[in-house]
């Protein structure tokens, strides 16, 4: 793999043109989305616990344990998949749970060797939150574009049964680039995240 977090967002495959109703289709989405959201919240609550212990296998082997992706990396998975879903990026529902077969991805490269030094106690972590800083203010404003682009987000789907391609595209790069962030800030990876919306 190039880079050791994957986020795949796959052109739309097509969806019910009602889910564009101006938004009354993401208003239903929301709410059926409710049960993710309460497997999300169980889940964030999981990865909280995960930060506390996800130095010690990296101090100690120079790499992330198999449940901290699991955990954590399940978590930005799932929250991945039923944000997409929600804003009309894709007409597929998740899956319940924090794996599963959907065409929204998260992929992390398990072998990723990371130098220990990020495994000192809270301050690899801290260190690492202060060096994103660059990327929680480009995110912000990129946050900006996405708040207008949601206003027409329904537009494509209601005229042609379909999200646009670059809209996925964009909305897809944010949430990659994002994901990115924060697999970096959780350590889950130890590589540096780039900036750019692109794989």
């Amino acid at each position: 793999m190039a880079e050791p977090v994957r986020v795949i967002v796959p052109a739309d495959e097509g969806q019910n043109r009602l889910w564009g109703i101006p938004l009354l289709g993401v208003w239903v989405r929301a709410l059926l989305v409710i049960p993710q959201a309460i497997i999300l919240f169980f889940a964030a609550i999981a990865s909280a616990f995960v930060i506390l212990v996800s130095w010690i296998p990296i101090l100690l082997n120079g790499r992330m344990a198999s449940w901290g992706y699991a955990i954590s990396g399940g978590y930005l998975r799932l929250a991945a998949r039923s944000a997409m879903w929600v804003i009309l990026i894709t007409g597929r529902y998740p899956p319940f749970g924090l794996s599963g077969d959907h065409p929204v991805d998260v992929v992390f490269d398990e072998t990723e060797d990371q130098n220990r030094l990020w495994g000192i106690p809270f301050i690899g972590i801290w260190v690492r939150v202060i060096l994103l800083i660059p990327h929680f203010i480009a995110l912000w404003l990129l946050g900006i574009v996405m708040a207008f682009l949601f206003l027409v987000l329904w537009i494509p789907v209601l005229l042609n049964g379909r999200q646009n391609d670059s809209i996925v595209n964009f909305v897809g790069g944010y949430y990659r680039w994002a994901i990115r962030v924060s697999s970096y800030a959780l350590l889950l990876t130890g590589k540096y995240p780039p900036f750019t919306l692109g794989e």
